[in-house]
């Protein structure tokens, strides 16, 4: 009879009829690891109990061996439009250790399944700001209309799109509106759209410029003064070195691309930023996510690529000692955050440590504020991976993950 009972309660809890009996915790020591400080890596245990560390207990309930591994905190991406279905982006994603996304630019129609298909443990956390806001007839119209559309969303007439993928800010009496629908969709951050700034007028009534075109400069300041008063972050798609100076006076959170990050052209002029306008974004407290791998795949002959990363080095090296954070962003798949680090390294403007940091430290703490992550303490979220090797000695070892742990649960390793 009390086996009937218990399966009874058991059934009741699974049809969501009424609460599972509590489980008693349990207490997880991590022993034999090297474990990341922010500055080097240290031999010691760590202790996880219901998805956090603390500190060392009488006696554990379980003892697992982590063989030496390396571990540290989680990665993320600040910039991925996570192609595909959540399923697939989450086994794509966390098969890399990438645990956070922030996606700038998401149909807000597409939203709702989206949270359902990461929700539970241990699942990729996404941060969405839904469509962007942009010039009548601006970036990306084009995409959404002519390409993503027809392959991807079929069953939407192209003038659906305004209002889920992206939205017109044409006058400043269209700010607030705008915000009030990106709102009611929830939001968690606003993105705009600033491309060649500079040729505003003359790409504004111009069908030739269709989807290659932004925000009026001069609306920039007040919406984003706008959407800070309501509490959210704006990220900024730009293009050129003028874009980078609106979106830096106009007090813009994140730069969402570096410019000249699709560039092709041998004219590299129209993406140097000044070293006044790194300053001003460095006191301005604005980050940059560069999503500067993207160059090797528009620019597939050497002596091409070499000048655009030329350009790259120098802007990157204003920013940075500008003291401007350069954050891991890549505008590609949901695994591509390692490669964006690596490429950076390479590129010459971050060593190993300062890669390892800000793919698994400053790029979380940005995505998620507040959130007690980006470290291996005690207090902190259990999270981490460990690695085969040292990666502040071969940045490449950022691949080489042997496991996977979210908020103390541990992650099957991908197929």
């Amino acid at each position: 009879m009390r086996r009937l009972a218990a399966a009874v309660v058991l059934m009741l809890g699974l049809l969501g009829a009424g609460p599972a009996a509590p489980q008693p915790s349990s207490t997880v020591a991590y022993v034999n690891g090297q474990w990341w400080t922010g500055r080097a890596f240290a031999p010691g245990v760590r202790y996880v109990r219901d998805g956090v560390f603390v500190p060392a207990p009488k006696r554990p309930d379980r003892v697992e061996d982590l063989g030496g591994g390396f571990v540290v905190p989680p990665f993320a991406d600040a910039h991925n439009h996570m192609p595909g279905s959540a399923q697939g982006v989450n086994d794509r994603a966390l098969a890399a250790g990438v645990f956070y996304l922030m996606n700038p630019t998401v149909l807000a129609s597409a939203a709702p399944n989206i949270r359902a298909g990461l929700a539970g443990p241990g699942k990729v956390e996404a941060v969405l700001s839904m469509g962007g806001i942009t010039a009548p007839d601006g970036h990306p119209v084009r995409i959404y209309q002519d390409i993503i559309g027809p392959r991807v969303y079929p069953q939407i007439k192209p003038a659906d799109f305004l209002g889920d993928a992206y939205h017109f800010v044409a006058t400043p009496a269209d700010i607030g509106p705008v915000l009030d629908r990106l709102q009611a969709q929830h939001v968690q951050f606003v993105k705009i759209m600033v491309l060649w700034s500079e040729e505003f007028a003359k790409r504004r009534d111009d069908p030739a410029y269709r989807g290659l075109k932004g925000l009026d400069p001069a609306l920039v300041p007040p919406l984003v003064a706008e959407a800070h008063r309501r509490g959210l972050r704006v990220a900024a798609h730009i293009e050129s070195a003028n874009d980078f100076r609106v979106i830096t006076g106009a007090h813009v959170d994140e730069a969402a691309h570096m410019p000249g990050y699709s560039v092709t052209k041998e004219d590299l002029a129209p993406y140097l930023i000044t070293e006044a306008d790194a300053r001003a974004a460095g006191r301005n407290g604005m980050v940059m996510t560069a999503t500067a791998s993207l160059a090797a795949a528009y620019n597939e002959a050497p002596a091409q690529l070499a000048r655009v990363q030329g350009m790259q080095r120098a802007n990157l090296s204003k920013l940075k000692a500008a003291g401007v954070r350069l954050l891991i962003g890549t505008d590609q798949q949901p695994d591509a955050a390692p490669d964006e680090a690596i490429y950076l390294v390479k590129l010459g403007i971050f060593s190993p440590t300062e890669a390892l940091d800000a793919l698994s430290r400053a790029t979380p703490l940005w995505i998620l504020p507040g959130r007690r992550i980006g470290r291996l303490a005690v207090g902190d979220e259990a999270s981490f991976l460990v690695l085969g090797a040292d990666p502040t000695r071969d940045i490449a070892a950022i691949k080489a993950i042997r496991r996977r742990v979210k908020q103390g649960i541990e992650i099957a390793p991908p197929h």
